[in-house]
């Protein structure tokens, strides 16, 4: 997956029994994020993963887990 690559959103939240999956449509991969680890005392290190941006269909730009996005038709 790259920048302007079409892709179809299916927005995954939650785990296991708790997890939802909402449709949100089509849109553009406009950049990519890594975003820094969490660091809990007793908890330890989350690490967050990456972040896609995409611009959706209503024009809007959201940051989505590339596990929430499915590539549909590559860009240029």
């Amino acid at each position: 997956m790259k920048v302007g690559d079409l892709v179809d959103i299916n927005q995954k939240r939650g785990t296991g029994s708790y997890e939802s999956i909402t449709p949100r449509g089509l849109g553009v991969v406009m950049r990519f994020e890594e975003l820094e680890d969490l660091h809990y005392k007793n908890i330890g290190t989350i690490n967050l993963g990456p972040i896609v941006h995409v611009l959706l269909n209503t024009g809007e730009t959201e940051g989505f887990h590339p596990t929430s996005l499915e590539l549909v038709n590559e860009g240029r």
